[in-house]
Parts: structure tokens; C-alpha cells; sequence
């Protein structure tokens, strides 16, 4: 059904007539009078023993005045406020019957709202999917803001948020890339295994803290290998100083346990001046002897 146009006239159509009540108390002086020589009357009053019936009495006598005063301004309210209760029961009638109006109303708009806003969406995403080959960033990184779907964003703002969006996600890619490289090499220089740190990076952790653990890391681990090395070299002594060599064989003192036993080996060796090079170092470092036939 289509919409009826209200007339003016019916739209300012309502006003209401309404003349404050005014509430008087009849012989209010005298009343003010009599109550304030009642008080009096009984101001400062001590109870004692003697007095405590005619005490109790007073108490009595007090409250009950207190009471009719109270009950005559409740009464008094209760006439007050009806019309008003009657009042706004007319008005809550009269609307209840233009929310059951404007409810499908409101509905069908909301319907449409998000019919405009989807359709808002499929836009983003189809615009997104067009533009990221350009920025080298994938659509799933991609976060769609809910200000693009706003329906006053023209196209072409909305085109330049999409894009700064995008730049700054590619900038971000490369700036990550370029540490990785850098960490890599930088951790490989210090002969630390660079999986760990390249991680940290991946976490948001900055260039510089990496570079400055990893120095730290390289630290630590030439003290633990210096560290190992006294202590091989101790435990080397110690055992030397437990064993005594008969023949080509090396015992130990306390156990009589043969530890090691030398035999000799002719080889011929084949390589680079390198390669023999390497070779001399390896039996060096493992206190092989050798001799050149």
C-alpha cells in the first residue's frame, strides 16, 4: 500500500488544555497556630518515672496528628495525579497505535539498508580483488573497514582508502623482507642459528632489539664454549694424571682398565694442497700423531 500524505494542518492539529490546580488548606493559620502551641506545649519535655504514663500518652497523641497529616497529603496526591495517569494512558494509546505503523515500516527500511550495504560490500570486495595484483599484496591481507561501506564515502575516496591501505600493507611486506635478509646475515656472521630471531621479526619485533639479543646470544655462547673448553682441558689433566702408559697402550692407574690403546697406520693421502691442509688440522686438533713417510 503506498504511503498517505499527512496534511499540515493535521500534523499541528493537537494541543492540550491544561490549568494548574491550586491546593488550599482551609484555616491554615489557625491550624499552623493550634499545631505550634501543641509543640510547645510538649517541647523539652523529660520523661521520668514518675511521668511515664502520661508520657506514653503525649507519644500517642503526637503520632496520631502526625498521622492525620500524612494520610490528608496522600489523599491529597492521589487526586493530584489521576488526571495526569489518565492523561498519559490517552497519549500511550495513541502512540502504541503509530509504533504498530512505523514497525514494518522500519523493518522494510532496515531490509533495504542492508540490501544497499551488501551490495556496498560485494563492491569492496570485487575492487580489492582488482587492485591488489597492483600492490603485490594478496587479498586475504586485506582487512575490509567498516568506513568503506558507509554509503556518503564517494567512490573515488573510497577507491583512495582502499589503495593507501594497500600501500601501506606492501611497504610493511617489504620493510619485513629486507630484515629477514639482514638478520639472516647478521645472525650467520655471528655462526647463531637464525630461525629464532627471523620469527621475532615475523612477531612485530623491532630491527635493532634482534641485532642487539642476537649480539648477546653470540656473547653467551663463546662463554659457554670457552667454558667447555677449561673443562675438557681439567678433566683431560686429571685423567692423565691418573694413567701411565706401557707399550702403545694407556692405563689407568685406579681401575687397571686399559683407556686407550695406539696403533699406527700407513695411509696415503690423495687432495689439494687445501684438503691435506684440512686433513693436518683434524688429526692436530684430536692429538693424533702423525709423521711424513
Amino acid at each position: 500500500m503506498m504511503a498517505a500524505e499527512i496534511t499540515t494542518n493535521e500534523q499541528l492539529d493537537f494541543s492540550v488544555d491544561y490549568q494548574p490546580t491550586k491546593i488550599v488548606i482551609n484555616n491554615q493559620d489557625k491550624l499552623e497556630r493550634a499545631l505550634k502551641a501543641y509543640v510547645n506545649k510538649y517541647s523539652g519535655l523529660v520523661v521520668s518515672e514518675q511521668t511515664l504514663k502520661d508520657d506514653k500518652k503525649v507519644k500517642k497523641e503526637l503520632n496520631s496528628l502526625k498521622k492525620q497529616l500524612n494520610s490528608k497529603r496522600i489523599e491529597i496526591h492521589k487526586m493530584f495525579d489521576q488526571p495526569y495517569t489518565d492523561f498519559k494512558a490517552s497519549i500511550d494509546g495513541m502512540v502504541s497505535q503509530i509504533d504498530e505503523v512505523v514497525r514494518p515500516i522500519d523493518e522494510g527500511i532496515s531490509k533495504f539498508e542492508e540490501q544497499q550495504k551488501q551490495e556496498r560490500l560485494e563492491d569492496v570486495k570485487a575492487e580489492i580483488t582488482e587492485m591488489a595484483p597492483e600492490y603485490g599484496v594478496s587479498v586475504d591481507e586485506i582487512e575490509i573497514e567498516d568506513a568503506w561501506l558507509n554509503k556518503s564515502l564517494s567512490n573515488l575516496k573510497r577507491t583512495k582508502a582502499i589503495a593507501d591501505n594497500m600501500a601501506y600493507i606492501r611497504d610493511q611486506k617489504r620493510e619485513l623482507a629486507n630484515n629477514i635478509l639482514s638478520i639472516t646475515k647478521y645472525a650467520d656472521s655471528k655462526d647463531i642459528e637464525p630461525a629464532g630471531w627471523v620469527e621475532q621479526l615475523k612477531q612485530g619485533q623491532d630491527l635493532s632489539y634482534v641485532m642487539q639479543a642476537i649480539d648477546h646470544a653470540a656473547e653467551q655462547k663463546e662463554v659457554e664454549a670457552e667454558q667447555a673448553r677449561k673443562q675438557a682441558e681439567y678433566q683431560k689433566s686429571v685423567d692423565e694424571a691418573n694413567q701411565k702408559k706401557v707399550g702403545n697402550k694407556t692405563i689407568d692407574t685406579n681401575t687397571g682398565e686399559v683407556v686407550k690403546e695406539e696403533r699406527s697406520v700407513v695411509l696415503e693421502i690423495t687432495g689439494s694442497l687445501q684438503d691435506l691442509y684440512n686433513v693436518r688440522h683434524f688429526l692436530d686438533d684430536h692429538g693424533i700423531k702423525f709423521e711424513r713417510v
